[in-house]
């Protein structure tokens, strides 16, 4: 019997740097996240009393100016040295040709597979064979898998391959390859890399994504972290995930179905805030909240934006301090009546908001919006403009600040038209 640990995308020392525009967010809790990510790998394979560790590719994320990210590794394997501990890994597309990887001497206890074709490294003492090819260039859209050798008779074959596979959303179509491409080899465990979502892509044979160790943004919400393998009598007996991050990222709900009064708006948001927390098992937390639901509520919430994410910060802020940070609030709620009433009425006032809600999502639709966009990269700092979250490049964050306004405007005009 002996373990062994596959995981991927570790990205080195890509701090979470979008979160360093805003000033609120928890510099303590991001700083070296990734960093102490690999530690706690580190720590577990030392535990665990692991044969080898496996490293699917994107150890880091790109190149660097300075040689302290090589150095931290170098650390780190020698902390596994020390215990006769192996690590095994293939370059992916983030970290192919790196100038730290060539620049540095690989650690003794480490084994770097080429990118010129596939390797196989037999571990006689367990009866292993891993197989693998690393990136050698960034850009990579043949298929690798296929030049993967048969299963060597009476071994434990393993693959190592950065693919995406047969594709998967939000991920460039590296190395791609098909399931039935893995299959036909023979080998008993599929070791992948590239996809950032933890994934058991099969059981027979075990294909596996492990996703990255350390979530960087609010699209790598949940648990990340490794897989820990147990083989016996030259078969899989248990695969367990292993969570490793530091920070969690979570998008948080809440439900204001009927909900009629700020006071109850809060009291969800409480509550949903919460139960994040609980799920998080200790780890600080960065969330964005997100509105739902029908509500009498919605125009009041919609007409004062700025208003209600600062009520929604302070009440973070007051159930876990600095152990929450709320990267955005969203406003996704319904109105339940009012402004179909309105829209329905040829006043003044219906046909106006006939006209908001008329405006185009598109930004290329809209007259005049690209000239007010060049205004505002005149006035915003170009720091603020590089975050997610105004990406002024960006069309889908475009469009969503175009929503924003409307229901913004929507819910002012109906909120002063009430109050009459």
């Amino acid at each position: 019997m002996f373990k062994f640990i596959h995981a991927s995308d570790v990205h080195l020392d890509s701090p979470l740097r979008g979160l360093s525009h805003y000033e609120s967010a928890p510099a303590a809790a991001i700083r070296n996240a990734c960093r102490r990510a690999f530690e706690n790998l580190v720590a577990l394979a030392i535990e665990e009393k692991v044969s080898f560790v496996l490293l699917a590719g994107d150890l880091y994320d790109g190149d660097w100016k300075d040689y302290s990210t090589g150095i931290f590794f170098s650390q780190q394997m020698g902390r596994l040295g020390q215990h006769n501990i192996s690590v095994f890994t293939v370059a992916g597309n983030h970290d192919a040709d790196n100038r730290i990887t060539k620049a540095l001497a690989s650690p003794a206890n480490m084994r770097l597979l080429s990118p010129q074709k596939v390797e196989t490294i037999k571990l006689d003492d367990l009866a292993v064979a891993i197989h693998g090819q690393s990136f050698g260039t960034q850009h990579i859209y043949e298929n690798l898998a296929a030049g993967f050798p048969t299963a060597e008779k009476g071994m434990f074959n393993i693959g190592l391959l950065h693919t995406s596979l047969d594709g998967r959303e939000g991920h460039a179509p590296y190395a791609p390859c098909s399931i039935d491409d893995l299959k036909s080899k023979g080998y008993p465990y599929w070791a992948l890399g590239h996809i950032h979502l933890r994934e058991f892509v099969s059981k027979d044979p075990w294909i596996v994504f492990p996703g990255c160790i350390q979530g960087r943004h609010i699209r790598e919400t949940g648990a990340k972290g490794c897989v820990l393998v147990t083989v016996e009598n030259g078969a899989v007996s248990d695969v367990k995930s292993v969570p490793l991050d530091v920070l969690r990222w979570a998008l948080c709900p809440v439900d204001l179905t009927d909900v009629a009064e700020m006071r109850e708006v809060l009291d969800c948001a409480r509550k949903a805030i919460e139960k994040e927390r609980a799920s998080a098992e200790g780890r600080p937390i960065a969330t964005r909240i997100r509105f739902e639901g029908a509500t009498p509520m919605a125009n009041t919430l919609a007409a004062f934006p700025e208003r209600l994410e600062q009520q929604i910060k302070a009440l973070g802020a007051e159930i876990a301090g600095d152990d929450l940070w709320i990267e955005r609030v969203e406003n996704a709620t319904v109105g339940k009546r009012d402004l179909n009433a309105t829209l329905s009425d040829d006043a003044a006032l219906g046909k106006l908001l006939k006209e908001i809600l008329a405006t185009p999502g598109h930004p290329d639709e809209i007259d005049g919006l690209n000239d007010v966009i060049a205004d505002l990269r005149q006035k915003i700092p170009s720091e603020a403009l590089a975050n997610s979250v105004l990406n002024l490049d960006d069309n889908r964050t475009v469009e969503r600040l175009v929503e924003e306004a409307k229901k913004m405007l929507v819910g002012r005009l109906l909120t002063v038209e009430g109050a009459k």
